[in-house]
């Protein structure tokens, strides 16, 4: 099994993905790479919702959504969504209960990545 046929089991659009490179696989594959050093230099944690000042971490969520949705991962691209919006009506508590259910999927998606990028 190859990494996208991996990544439509996890509810990834990869047509949509390749679509967006013009079906370049080797530029999709190289891009969801780029998704793991995305959440790595910008990492939301639950303990953001908490307390302090909630911009930065609807900043790191804007661009976590923008990133999943230019790749068309679609579970987490949907979960931003909803976190975003969540987060800029003011419903933090919400916010957090969503995201806290949204980090399993991420972490699946990343790990998969990461099998296919470690074995290269």
């Amino acid at each position: 099994m190859s990494l996208l046929d991996e990544l439509k089991i996890l509810g990834v659009n990869t047509e949509e993905g390749l679509d967006r490179v013009m079906g370049d696989t080797d530029l999709y594959e190289m891009m969801l790479g780029m998704f793991i050093d995305s959440v790595n230099t910008n990492p939301v944690r639950s303990e953001d919702f908490e307390g302090g000042d909630i911009m930065e971490t609807i900043e790191r969520v804007h661009m976590l959504k923008g990133v999943t949705g230019n790749l068309a991962i679609m579970p987490l691209f949907d979960g931003y969504t909803e976190v975003l919006g969540l987060l800029r009506t003011g419903k933090i508590p919400e916010a957090q209960t969503r995201f806290e259910r949204l980090l399993p999927v991420q972490e699946q998606v990343l790990l998969c990545i990461k099998r296919y990028k470690d074995g290269e």
